[in-house]
Protein backbone atom coordinates (compact mmCIF):
# COMPACT_ATOMS: atom_id res chain seq x y z
CA UNK A 1 0.00 0.00 0.00
CA UNK A 2 1.77 3.71 -0.51
CA UNK A 3 1.56 5.86 1.80
CA UNK A 4 0.69 9.07 0.12
CA UNK A 5 1.34 11.25 3.47
CA UNK A 6 4.65 10.39 3.12
CA UNK A 7 5.26 11.70 -0.60
CA UNK A 8 5.84 15.26 -0.97
CA UNK A 9 6.70 16.90 -4.08
CA UNK A 10 7.58 13.98 -6.40
CA UNK A 11 6.17 12.85 -9.47
CA UNK A 12 3.27 10.16 -8.34
CA UNK A 13 2.47 8.17 -12.06
CA UNK A 14 -0.42 5.46 -10.77
CA UNK A 15 -1.77 2.96 -14.02
CA UNK A 16 -5.45 1.67 -13.47
CA UNK A 17 -7.02 -1.08 -15.42
CA UNK A 18 -10.44 -1.80 -14.84
CA UNK A 19 -12.36 -4.38 -16.95
CA UNK A 20 -16.10 -4.32 -16.73
CA UNK A 21 -17.90 -6.85 -18.92
CA UNK A 22 -20.98 -4.47 -20.24
CA UNK A 23 -21.76 -6.77 -23.47
CA UNK A 24 -21.36 -9.88 -22.22
CA UNK A 25 -18.53 -10.60 -24.34
CA UNK A 26 -15.84 -9.55 -21.95
CA UNK A 27 -13.82 -7.13 -23.37
CA UNK A 28 -14.97 -3.30 -22.52
CA UNK A 29 -12.42 -1.78 -20.74
CA UNK A 30 -10.82 1.37 -19.33
CA UNK A 31 -7.75 2.56 -18.50
CA UNK A 32 -7.00 5.96 -16.55
CA UNK A 33 -3.59 7.91 -15.44
CA UNK A 34 -3.41 9.64 -12.50
CA UNK A 35 -0.72 11.68 -11.64
CA UNK A 36 0.58 14.34 -9.01
CA UNK A 37 -1.88 17.35 -11.06
CA UNK A 38 -5.37 15.08 -10.01
CA UNK A 39 -8.05 17.33 -11.40
CA UNK A 40 -6.14 19.59 -13.62
CA UNK A 41 -6.55 19.27 -17.62
CA UNK A 42 -3.08 19.02 -19.05
CA UNK A 43 -2.64 21.64 -22.48
CA UNK A 44 0.49 22.32 -25.05
CA UNK A 45 -1.15 25.83 -24.74
CA UNK A 46 0.70 28.93 -23.32
CA UNK A 47 -0.34 30.67 -20.23
CA UNK A 48 -1.13 33.47 -22.76
CA UNK A 49 -2.77 31.47 -25.69
CA UNK A 50 -5.29 29.82 -23.07
CA UNK A 51 -6.25 33.31 -21.63
CA UNK A 52 -7.01 34.55 -24.76
CA UNK A 53 -9.04 31.53 -25.84
CA UNK A 54 -11.21 31.78 -22.62
CA UNK A 55 -11.57 35.48 -23.24
CA UNK A 56 -12.88 34.40 -26.69
CA UNK A 57 -15.22 32.21 -24.89
CA UNK A 58 -16.41 34.60 -22.38
CA UNK A 59 -16.70 37.75 -25.48
CA UNK A 60 -18.83 35.54 -27.43
CA UNK A 61 -21.17 34.39 -24.58
CA UNK A 62 -20.02 30.37 -24.72
CA UNK A 63 -19.28 31.26 -20.75
CA UNK A 64 -22.07 32.40 -18.96
CA UNK A 65 -20.03 33.43 -15.77
CA UNK A 66 -20.91 37.16 -14.97
CA UNK A 67 -17.73 37.63 -12.99
CA UNK A 68 -14.69 37.18 -15.43
CA UNK A 69 -12.80 36.56 -12.09
CA UNK A 70 -14.67 33.25 -11.14
CA UNK A 71 -13.91 32.38 -14.46
CA UNK A 72 -10.56 32.61 -14.67
CA UNK A 73 -9.99 31.57 -10.84
CA UNK A 74 -11.40 28.48 -12.58
CA UNK A 75 -9.14 28.05 -15.11
CA UNK A 76 -5.89 29.06 -13.26
CA UNK A 77 -6.75 26.44 -10.98
CA UNK A 78 -7.32 23.94 -13.01
CA UNK A 79 -5.35 23.57 -16.34
CA UNK A 80 -1.74 23.24 -16.49
CA UNK A 81 0.49 24.36 -19.28
CA UNK A 82 3.93 23.08 -20.49
CA UNK A 83 5.45 25.86 -19.04
CA UNK A 84 3.30 26.47 -15.83
CA UNK A 85 1.91 23.23 -13.75
CA UNK A 86 0.31 26.21 -11.01
CA UNK A 87 -1.08 28.84 -13.04
CA UNK A 88 -1.18 32.94 -11.38
CA UNK A 89 -4.43 34.17 -11.44
CA UNK A 90 -2.62 37.12 -11.65
CA UNK A 91 -0.66 36.44 -14.92
CA UNK A 92 -3.48 34.82 -16.49
CA UNK A 93 -5.95 38.12 -15.48
CA UNK A 94 -3.13 40.48 -17.16
CA UNK A 95 -2.96 38.21 -20.10
CA UNK A 96 -6.67 37.95 -20.51
CA UNK A 97 -6.78 41.73 -20.66
CA UNK A 98 -3.74 42.45 -22.66
CA UNK A 99 -2.85 39.76 -25.83
CA UNK A 100 0.33 40.02 -28.22
CA UNK A 101 -0.45 39.80 -31.83
CA UNK A 102 1.61 36.34 -31.81
CA UNK A 103 -0.82 34.90 -29.25
CA UNK A 104 -3.97 36.10 -31.88
CA UNK A 105 -2.53 35.21 -34.52
CA UNK A 106 -1.44 31.63 -32.81
CA UNK A 107 -5.22 30.86 -31.13
CA UNK A 108 -6.43 32.00 -34.93
CA UNK A 109 -4.40 28.81 -36.20
CA UNK A 110 -5.63 26.82 -33.29
CA UNK A 111 -9.28 27.52 -33.94
CA UNK A 112 -8.77 27.05 -37.90
CA UNK A 113 -7.02 23.68 -37.17
CA UNK A 114 -10.59 22.69 -35.48
CA UNK A 115 -13.30 24.20 -37.59
CA UNK A 116 -11.08 21.97 -40.45
CA UNK A 117 -10.90 19.19 -38.18
CA UNK A 118 -14.67 19.81 -37.90
CA UNK A 119 -15.19 19.62 -41.23
CA UNK A 120 -13.22 16.42 -42.32
CA UNK A 121 -15.64 14.99 -39.53
CA UNK A 122 -18.25 15.59 -41.62
CA UNK A 123 -17.21 13.60 -44.91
Amino acid sequence: MINFRSIKKQEVDINLNINVDVTGSGRQGVSASVNEHIGKVETDMSVAQLAYFCRIMYDLQYFQNKNQTEMLKVAANNFTTANAQDISLKSLKAKYYSTDNSTKASIKKRLLEMLNYVNRKEK
